[in-house]
Parts: structure tokens; sequence; C-alpha cells
């Protein structure tokens, strides 16, 4: 999330809130699965792949979206302005519940101030054009006519898309997610724009049973990412090659050894006992951290190109 009246106003502030570019971007292969033509309805619904379903390989580039907090529209649009020629789309966040976020007017504060947000998607929309994708991202409200009303407001101020987080403002992490809520919400677009559901999404099977309970078009995940970045690819807990791959781009790129470290625990954390997650904590660098699992049998740096 960054703060859009600093990044529209501060060449500092837009060179330590958004430093990288179309040129590194991640290109990954990924798998398109599509029906055949004599498939079914039922054979693309169902939990467990069909037979009939096709499997294609093609590169893919990441898309980056950048999210802004937000209060003012001139502050919105300018930030907007100066970003969408490097992104492929601008998110406002409208969920923060942080009690700073609260005070400065931005994140969770909107959500009961639809004419704000309305302002804002309507002046940025007219600095970057009708087609280019901007959406918000929102909390459930306790009175969800409040959560319809937004969710108008937005569509006819012509946001792209809307992400539904399935706690209320004042709700912690351990509360379970509404997926009436957020069924609610579905309802509540009208099938005018897409709804993607955000909330306690671990796994697939999770995922499954939150897109089919609420209707949402799509499924957002962010702890478990952070716990899990091969989620999506449908492995349990995250691949030993995923972490040689973000040790690599982190070294490669000078990433904080702080940030590396919390997001290396973040995807090593169900392969650690809780002794072992203290030990690790203590460790000063990335080397201490790489030897340490070395000494485990466990090699963190990509395996070595075979030499012929």
């Amino acid at each position: 999330m960054i703060l859009a009246k600093e990044f529209s106003r501060s060449a500092v502030a837009r060179r330590s809130d958004f430093s990288t570019n179309i040129h590194e971007r991640g290109v990954f292969v990924m798998r398109e699965r599509r029906p055949s033509p004599d498939s079914t309805v039922a054979d693309t619904e169902g939990g467990a792949p069909s037979s009939s379903l096709k499997s294609n390989e093609r590169l893919v580039r990441g898309a980056l979206i950048a999210q802004f907090a937000a209060s003012d529209p001139v502050h919105f649009a300018d930030a907007a302005e100066l970003i969408w020629p490097h992104v492929d789309g601008i998110d406002l966040n409208c969920g923060c519940p942080q009690t700073w976020a609260y005070q400065e007017h931005i994140g969770s504060f909107l959500l009961r101030k639809p004419e704000i947000v309305k302002d804002m998607i309507r002046t940025a929309r007219g600095r970057v054009g009708g087609s280019y994708p901007i959406s918000i991202k929102i909390r459930v409200d306790q009175d969800l006519k409040r959560t319809e009303q937004l969710i108008q407001i937005a569509i006819h101020a012509g946001v792209s898309h809307i992400a539904v987080h399935g706690r209320t403002r004042q709700q912690p992490s351990t509360a379970p997610v509404s997926l009436p809520s957020i069924a609610f919400s579905v309802e509540a677009a009208k099938g005018q724009v897409p709804i993607v559901a955000n909330g306690d999404a671990w796994s697939m099977p999770e995922i499954e049973i939150i897109r089919k309970t609420t209707g949402v078009q799509g499924v957002m995940s962010a702890r478990g990412l952070l716990a899990n970045p091969g989620l999506f690819a449908g492995h349990e807990k995250t691949p030993l090659e995923a972490v040689k791959t973000f040790v690599h781009l982190a070294t490669d790129y000078g990433l904080q050894y702080g940030l590396l470290h919390r997001h290396l625990m973040f995807m090593l954390e169900s392969r650690l006992s809780k002794s072992e997650r203290y030990l690790v904590n203590q460790l000063p660098s990335l080397a201490s951290v790489v030897d340490y699992f070395e000494s485990r049998g466990l090699s963190l740096y990509p395996d070595p190109p075979n030499v012929r």
C-alpha cells in the first residue's frame, strides 16, 4: 500500500515506494487449462481435473497492480497518472483496518464514505482513460446495506472490479471470514463487475469452497501466499524450488536482509519446529541462514547448471 499524497508530491517517495520496472517483471511458465470441445460444464466445475481438460504450457509475464491509500481525489488521481504507464492496474485500498490508517482517513475509514470513493475513482478515471483497470479493495460492513451502497456507487463511478475481504473493520484476523457476507457482495454487484473474495484462502480446497459458496469470479490470498507461494499451482507447502528462486532473486537485487529473512520464515515455517524457528530468528545474516539449513541437508541456493 503506497500513500498517494506522498507519492504524488515527492520524488524521494516515488523512488522508495516504486523501484521496479517492466523489464524486471517475472516471466513464468504457466499451465493454460481449457476444456476440450466435447467436455461439459460438470467436467470443468468438478473438484478433480477431468481427463477431458487439456493443459498447455505458455510463458506469462507477471502482472503488477499498484495499490494506493488516499482520501483526496486529486492526490489519488495525481499518483495514478504518474504510475499507470508502468503497471497493469491501480487499486484503491478501502479496507486497511489498522488504527493509524483509520486516523489518517484512509483504508477502512472509506467504507462509510462512498461519495469520497466515488470522487476518487472518477477523478483517476479521467486521467488514465476509460479502459484502464481501476479497482478497490474493501471489507464488509456490520451493516451489509452499507456494503451494498458502497459497491453500487463504486460501480457507477467506473470501478473495474472489487475485492471483498470477508471480515469487518473491527474483526481480527483470528475471526472466521463471513462467506455469506461475500456472497451478499456478489449479489450486490448484480453481475456488473467481477467480485474477488479475500480472507482465509490457505489451500486449494479452501479456495474451491470459497468460490462455490460465494459465487465470486476470483479469490485473492495474502497470508496464504506468503506462507506458500506455490499455493495456486496446487502445492500443499512451499516447494523448495520456489525458496531457491526467491533467494536467488533477493540476492541478485540486493533485498534488505530483514525483508529477505521475514519472507524466508513465512515460506519455511511448515518445515521448522518452534525451537528451530526461534533459532533461525536469531541468525544475523543470509550467510548464517544458508549455513544453518545446509547443515540440515537443505540448500537454499539454486542448483548449478549442468556442465558438459
